[in-house]
């Protein structure tokens, strides 16, 4: 336990007491690998599918909506229990912490469970009404199946990353999703098109390299948590389960439903485009993909904010959020503007990377030059989204996530179909570009009018921090 209370501690006075910039560039880094990882992942299956034919690349293009709404659930989770436990943690209350993780592993995996079922029940209904084509149906099966039985496996590890980083360690995390996305792309060719004698599966070995990369890191992230102590399994840990689990829920529902509007806008879109068939959707797909990619950093930066904030304002250290807020900021218009760049001068060649139909990588490109324009304002939204919930504004995060995915972009979209007679594929482009910018520029104006006046109502006094082990106990 000497062992554990040092490393903690040590993290957290880090986190409270070191350099602003270089605290934020220590936390961000080792996601923007970590994040690639993931969204590679994506990017791999699109392209070992891809080359399987177009109907099944259209498959993919309606599974992702799908995808994205259940994985909302884990990064809403994720996010809410990361940020409680760095409250917690910046309080000085290990804990707490403690039985916050566990309530939030236990809830999850419950709430997957029961997710699971239902939709394998609900999942042809679900993708018509997206649009799907019914000749689609078996490839959206034969991927989605798979996805449904693997679920808790498949949202765990996306909690697990956030809990974890919430402790202050951001290489761990990063590490684990690497390697996830190493394993799914070894396995997925000789699982989807039958190498060396292996039954050839198609998209059904897509889901089973994804769900077999997501139960390795599970069973790793886990058993890094016990041997830090921060997991607890005892019978008094079921006793604080339904306390400790309306507080991440009071943080993590309004996260989930702020991850919730994106594949909702998503689906919406996905079903304006629709109307201009299958290569249009793949497009769209492909260029959403690669889009997910030139984000990454934002989203980096995003993860490693939380553990910050969150852990300052635990310990009432207010006026170190004001000095992380010009590094936020000049970063987030420096990657935005680096972005788009890349995104315009070069989508047309990165979109064909994905498929050899010129229409679909037309439609690709299309959307990364739409994109790339509003790119500075996705960075603002981002990091500011990655501020409110430590902060203790968690309702602010869900209304800057709506404003952009479900008012501005489907929104907008289906006004300039339905009024201006736009042409759906370029009511979504146009609208995607233009949510950006107008939502970004609100969140960032929130996040400068509320750093100095966290919420603290959840926390009360702060506790002294538990007394430091000496540094030669930590070897050996």
């Amino acid at each position: 336990m000497a062992r554990t209370s040092f490393q903690l501690e040590e993290r957290r006075t880090r986190l409270l007491e070191a350099p602003v910039p270089k605290v934020l560039f220590d936390l961000s880094w080792p996601m923007t690998l970590g994040l690639f990882s993931v969204i590679a992942i994506n990017v791999t299956d699109t392209f070992y599918i891809g080359q399987l034919g177009g109907q099944e690349l259209a498959a993919i293009g309606f599974c992702f909506p799908v995808i994205f709404g259940m994985s909302a659930i884990a990064i809403g989770m994720g996010n809410g229990g990361a940020a409680v436990v760095s409250r917690a943690i910046g309080a000085g209350r290990e804990g707490q912490a403690r039985s916050l993780i566990s309530s939030t592993l236990i809830f999850v995996t419950l709430f997957a469970i029961v997710l699971a079922l239902i939709m394998l029940q609900v999942s042809d209904t679900v993708f018509l009404a997206l649009g799907a084509p019914r000749e689609l149906l078996q490839y959206i099966n034969q991927f989605m199946t798979i996805w449904y039985i693997g679920l808790p496996l498949l949202v765990a590890p996306i909690v697990l990353n956030g809990l974890i980083r919430a402790t202050g360690e951001a290489k761990v995390p990063s590490v684990l999703m690497v390697l996830a996305a190493v394993i799914n792309a070894v396995i997925s060719p000789f699982i989807i098109f039958g190498l060396f004698g292996l039954p050839a599966l198609g998209m059904s070995g897509a889901a089973i390299a994804t769900v077999t990369a997501r139960l390795v890191i599970t069973v790793m992230a886990i058993m890094w948590l016990f041997r830090e102590s921060l997991i607890e399994v005892s019978a008094s840990a079921l006793k604080t389960f339904l306390p400790c689990t309306l507080q991440v829920l009071r943080y993590g529902a309004p996260a989930f439903f702020a991850q919730l509007s994106s594949p909702i806008a998503g689906a919406i879109v996905t079903r304006i485009i629709a109307e201009s068939g299958p290569d249009a959707v793949a497009g769209f797909a492909v260029g959403a993909r690669i889009e997910a990619l030139v984000l990454i950093p934002f989203f980096a930066l995003q993860t490693g904010v939380t553990p910050f904030i969150g852990q300052n304002v635990g310990a009432d250290n207010t006026a170190r959020l004001r000095q992380a807020e010009g590094s936020i900021w000049a970063f987030a218009g420096l990657w935005g503007a680096v972005g788009a760049a890349i995104l315009f001068c070069f989508g047309g060649s990165l979109s064909g990377l994905f498929t050899d139909n010129p229409a679909i990588a037309a439609t690709g490109d299309a959307y990364l030059e739409a994109i790339a324009f509003g790119l500075w304002g996705a960075g603002l939204l981002a990091v500011s989204i990655g501020v409110f919930n430590p902060l203790g504004y968690p309702n602010l995060a869900l209304a800057a996530n709506a404003l952009r995915y479900v008012g501005f972009y489907a929104g907008g979209a289906l006004v300039a179909v339905t009024a201006f007679g736009v042409s759906g594929q370029d009511a979504v482009f146009f609208a995607a570009s233009l949510s950006y910018i107008g939502a970004g520029l609100a969140a960032a104006f929130l996040v400068r009018l509320l750093l100095e006046r966290p919420n603290r109502k959840d926390l009360g006094p702060v506790s002294a921090p538990a007394p430091k082990v000496a540094q030669t106990s930590t070897k050996g």
